[in-house]
């Protein structure tokens, strides 16, 4: 759990002071009201005021608390019997653990007045444990279906959402934080606010998901958009613009939805010790991938990689696989496949190049199995995308009709009919699962080594259907290398 909060105290009060009060409510007996009897009586102005507090029953993860008093300078704050801390308002408790919680706030000013304490305390319930007569929560769906095992020589236990397209814009709040329009242009899915100015916090307490779980999945996924070039329809020749350069237009990806499983995000194990696996914490972000690649700096393709469906590409079987976008002939789909490291450094929930607090697990080879680098030895739940792109007549290539000359916005070279677009393939993912959800997918598909579809949690309960975000789709800007 973490806290929203300005600077640590400058003295931190003694650990012996562990909050006893109990309910909503001040307390003058709380432990962070240590001041005099004469400073007590003195506390008219500082009137304390605590606004926004979770009901005493809750399913939410996160607690969020506005307070205020007149002619205070500073407030201190308790939660759960830790240390006491400077906070301000509005200050976000996160994420909450199921069971009892409690938290004091007090007032203080300059001449070391203080106010009394508000003390509160309230209960986070189980998702999965609603009493005899209550609703299921609106974001989880009964259901009789038990997931199966998964197949032999493929996942070692896997975990599958549909989302639905939520929206486009040149911004990316892991790499361009509070900067607006300053990157590629991307697809977003999941959290339907994701901006540039996303935070953990934000994301965790704020909108809705495009994703299946709605509220119980406000994690933002996003890649650089998939673009093609504009053809007349009537006469299959090239649209160009004023300045003589191509146009482009966005390719959409084929989304699911629960009558029709084709799931694109997947959460899987990474390791073959599926007993080890952790899940992931709130707020951790990484990139997978490289936004840099192109010709003569082919990825690797167990990482991100390329393929038609027609194919039939498998890891096991048949691993066929590109480094760039092969030319798929319609009405096949261009199939996209991104996998996230899955071995954490056990400390930083993200590092200046947002890929050095994660590691690709190692493959010993010859019975040695694979497992986290001693650099990085927690191993966590592993998210990959899985992407399908129809090849259709509005998107295709006239004459080939297929996916030639098709990029991405963050391409920094021009495809051709000799070298083609794609070789820039990354993705970001910005994790706000609720923790009781993201440890149920760990507990229940990825160390049961089953093969979960459609957010059947395999516990009685599976996730909401999706639904749509704005899905607005800004203006190709520059190639969709962006305004910047």
């Amino acid at each position: 759990m973490y806290i929203k909060t300005i600077a640590p105290l400058t003295i931190i009060l003694s650990l012996s002071t562990v909050l006893t009060a109990c309910g909503g409510g001040q307390s003058s007996t709380d432990p962070v009201t240590s001041a005099s009897t004469t400073q007590q009586n003195q506390t008219e102005s500082l009137d304390l005021i605590v606004q926004t507090k979770p009901e005493a029953l809750t399913t939410q993860a996160y607690a969020i608390f506005e307070f205020n008093a007149s002619l205070a300078t500073q407030y201190l704050c308790v939660v759960d019997g830790a240390t006491v801390d400077h906070c301000q308002s509005p200050l976000t408790v996160m994420p909450l653990a199921v069971g009892e919680h409690l938290i004091s706030v007090v007032a203080s000013n300059d001449v070391g007045q203080q106010s009394e304490a508000f003390t509160y305390s309230w209960t986070v319930q189980s998702l999965f444990s609603q009493p005899l007569g209550q609703d299921t929560p609106a974001d989880l769906i009964k259901t009789t279906v038990q997931p199966a095992a998964v197949a032999p020589n493929s996942w070692r236990g896997i975990f599958r959402i549909n989302c639905d397209f939520a929206h486009a814009s040149y911004n990316d709040p892991i790499v361009f934080p509070g900067q607006e329009n300053a990157a590629h242009l991307h697809r977003f899915y999941g959290n339907t606010l994701a901006d540039h100015q996303s935070t953990s916090t934000s994301l965790f307490t704020e909108g809705e998901s495009s994703c299946q779980g709605n509220k119980l999945n406000l994690s933002a996924y996003w890649i650089p958009a998939l673009l093609a070039p504009v053809y007349n329809l009537q006469t299959g020749e090239a649209v160009y613009d004023e300045q003589g350069e191509p146009q482009w237009q966005m390719v959409p990806a084929v989304v699911g939805n629960d009558e029709d499983a084709h799931e694109i995000f997947y959460y899987s194990a990474g390791i073959d010790d599926v007993n080890a696996i952790q899940p992931v914490p709130v707020g951790l972000r990484m990139i997978a991938g490289d936004h840099m690649g192109q010709p003569g700096m082919q990825q690797d393709t167990s990482i991100v990689r390329w393929h038609c469906q027609s194919w039939g590409s498998d890891d096991a079987t048949n691993p066929r696989f590109s480094a760039s976008i092969p030319e798929c002939v319609a009405p096949d789909r261009l199939r996209m496949d991104i996998f996230f490291p899955s071995c954490w450094n056990g400390s930083d929930l993200d590092s200046a190049d947002h890929k050095s607090h994660m590691a690709y697990p190692i493959n010993e080879g010859q019975g040695q199995g694979t497992h986290c680098p001693s650099s990085h030895p927690v191993a966590l739940v592993r998210p990959s995308y899985h992407y399908a792109f129809g090849v259709k007549p509005e998107v295709y290539e006239p004459q080939t009709q297929s996916s030639r000359g098709w990029k991405l916005a963050a391409d920094s070279y021009h495809p051709n009919n000799v070298v083609p677009g794609g070789l820039s393939l990354h993705a970001d993912w910005f994790n706000a699962w609720h923790p009781e959800v993201m440890q149920a997918i760990l507990d229940n598909c990825i160390k049961n080594r089953l093969d979960c579809h459609d957010g059947n949690l395999a516990n009685g309960y599976r996730l909401s259907a999706t639904r749509a975000g704005t899905q607005f789709e800004p203006t190709v800007i520059n190639a969709g290398a962006g305004p910047g």
